[in-house]
């Protein structure tokens, strides 16, 4: 018997990986967990055909409008409550005169040498909506659109409740505001030398040595803490909405009234005082209306 012991290990480790290869079925091979989809962070980027860079904004609540006590403040900011209950990514400049000029194959700019980095202005609301129909076309999608006014100012705070969302409002004279100067170009500092530029009156509060004003290439200032640059001044950004005065109710995902007489655009422009500039400013304009400041950004849907 001891001698059969060693024999019977031997015929067995000769047959076990034939056992194995017949028998393979009945094996369950351990699973391996699939790892989670992550969710983008703010700030996270991703760039179409075109090259337009667009940042996600994540669903969240804040406070839409301004406080009573706001320097600048205007009847029509009234303060509310805005839940943005779907993320959504975000255009991280204007929209260029390059840009423009790809799509729609001219260049409708009246600060046309101000470079095709610079925003795409004198553009009607209606244009712009032609604009994004062959977006969309070209990239064969449907996900291109202008943002809501809740958007654009929940995106413009990113997460701030300051005037700006580089801090408070303090304007020490001739249009300069310190939290605002590193943000935004606006009528304190939109100095330009190209030609084309506007040689402004008198009359108008600028800078000293400052006579020529107009847009300004975009991204060249800080951007917000989603990545977002220009949310402030440079030119202003025609949204979806038709204008309205705020409720002082909660809401969810407002889309403003069905139907109006004006669009909203936001954000000042490179001729506006500092508190055109505000988070919070809000102006409207005819939607077939252009202006030598008023340009925009678009959102892409998930």
């Amino acid at each position: 018997m001891p001698c059969c012991y060693p024999r019977f290990l031997l015929i067995f480790f000769i047959f076990l990986p034939v056992l194995l290869i017949l028998c393979g079925s009945g094996f369950q091979q351990p699973s391996v967990p699939s790892r989670p989809i992550p969710t983008p962070a703010p700030g996270s980027n991703i760039t179409n055909s075109l090259g337009m860079t667009f940042a996600y904004i994540p669903a969240g609540t804040f406070m839409m409008g301004s406080p009573l006590e706001e320097p600048g403040r205007r009847e029509d900011e009234t303060r509310h409550e805005v839940t943005i209950s779907r993320p959504f990514y975000i255009q991280t400049t204007e929209a260029t005169q390059a840009q423009w000029r790809q799509v729609m194959g001219r260049n409708p700019s009246f600060f046309k040498n101000c470079g095709a980095d610079c925003p795409v202005e004198n553009v009607s609301w209606y244009e712009v909506q032609e604009f994004i129909k062959r977006l969309n076309a070209l990239e064969k999608t449907d996900k291109y659109r202008l943002p809501t006014e809740a958007e654009w100012e929940y995106a413009c705070r990113a997460g701030t409740d300051t005037p700006f969302y580089s801090g408070p409002v303090i304007i020490l004279g001739d249009n300069t505001v310190p939290a605002l100067d590193v943000i935004a170009w606006h009528a304190g500092n939109s100095c330009a030398d190209y030609p084309g530029a506007l040689d402004l009156p008198v009359w108008w509060e600028t800078r000293p040595n400052c006579s020529r004003f107009g847009p300004q290439p975009t991204a060249r200032k800080l951007p917000n803490a989603w990545g977002l640059f220009d949310m402030s001044g440079n030119v202003w950004e025609w949204c979806q909405n038709w204008y309205e005065e705020y409720s002082e109710e909660p809401v969810v995902d407002p889309q403003g009234p069905n139907s109006g007489t004006e669009r909203v655009f936001r954000g000042g422009s490179w001729i506006s005082g500092g508190w055109e500039c505000r988070s919070a400013s809000r102006d409207s304009f005819s939607p077939g209306g252009r202006g030598l400041n008023i340009g925009f950004r678009l959102v892409r849907s998930p």
